[in-house]
């Protein structure tokens, strides 16, 4: 057996309004051809540095963001650096240290992106690459040919009903937003019901009345499991006499594999990784409408 290796990954939802083109491969290969990293933490640069339409296949980048003209420590002198050494500091400007790359793979079909968080010691944080996502389809170029783009972490759908089973409930507050769902069922007759309202966003909050506890029902409940894809969930609950708040949006779900196999692979492992979070979202669909159904 050889050493202990780790892998995290995690699945993003991402939603092309429905007045655009709905092409997902064109989406990241657009993305891509920018060319451009965007800063998502102080210091913190990513971008989405290869895609290939075809296989759908591509790579995600994290890399530090250095300030020259900052001030600098001298280790040496324990101590601000002199204005002699700041004169010796001498970085390239397209140059950005510290790099991380890991693979990403695009579900055309329902519109997710399974992104490899860590391998092997080499990490990107799931709200790294929730956020990298929001900003670079933000952009101008991106929103003129596609529109709002809308980008989620799948939320662990187990943790959610979890938060909705709670005995001692006093507020529940669920936000979805637009599912853009390709297939029919619930997700697609939501979207439907938002699109006739002029509407994109529905917040439905239920308050326990007086000292009693809220019980919710299967609308809130399957409003609950569309959240984990694209919305959040969030409760306030007594705790031994005290108010405790909680939700979703630090619940993503995360795939994690450990293993000792010395013939395992970053892509084989993914491959395995992308499967079980794609399959949890679909389980997670067919929940939902299995609820309102019954």
């Amino acid at each position: 057996m050889g050493r202990k290796q780790k892998f995290q990954a995690v699945v993003l939802s991402i939603r092309i309004p429905d007045d655009k083109d709905r092409n997902y491969p064109d989406l990241l290969k657009r993305i891509y051809n920018l060319k451009k990293s965007v800063q998502v933490y102080p210091g913190i640069g990513m971008a989405l540095t290869s895609f290939n339409e075809e296989t759908r296949q591509g790579t995600i980048s994290k890399f530090s963001i250095i300030e020259v003209d900052g001030d600098w420590f001298d280790e040496s002198g324990f101590g601000p650096a002199s204005e002699e050494d700041l004169n010796k500091i001498s970085i390239p400007s397209n140059l950005r240290p510290n790099l991380i790359s890991n693979p990403i793979y695009l579900e055309e079909k329902d519109h997710l992106v399974a992104v490899m968080t860590y391998s092997v010691g080499k990490s990107i944080s799931p709200n790294q690459v929730e956020k990298f996502f929001r900003i670079i389809v933000s952009l101008p170029e991106i929103v003129r040919d596609f529109g709002a783009v809308q980008v989620d972490l799948f939320k662990d759908s187990d943790e959610i009903e979890a938060l909705l089973k709670i005995e001692t409930l006093k507020e529940v507050k669920i936000v979805v937003s637009r599912p853009n769902h390709i297939m029919d069922g619930l997700a697609k007759e939501f979207e439907a019901a938002l699109k006739a309202e002029n509407a994109d966003e529905l917040i439905r909050t239920i308050k326990s009345k007086d000292k009693d506890y809220l019980e919710p029902g299967p609308e809130t409940q399957a409003l609950g499991l569309l959240a984990a894809e694209n919305g959040n969930v969030s409760v306030r609950y007594e705790d031994e006499g005290a108010t405790v708040s909680s939700n979703s949006e630090s619940k993503p779900l995360v795939k994690t594999v450990i293993t000792d196999d010395a013939e395992a692979t970053e892509i084989g492992i993914f491959q395995k990784m992308k499967e079980f979070l794609f399959g949890a979202v679909q389980e997670n669909r067919a929940k939902a409408q299995s609820i309102v159904e019954e």
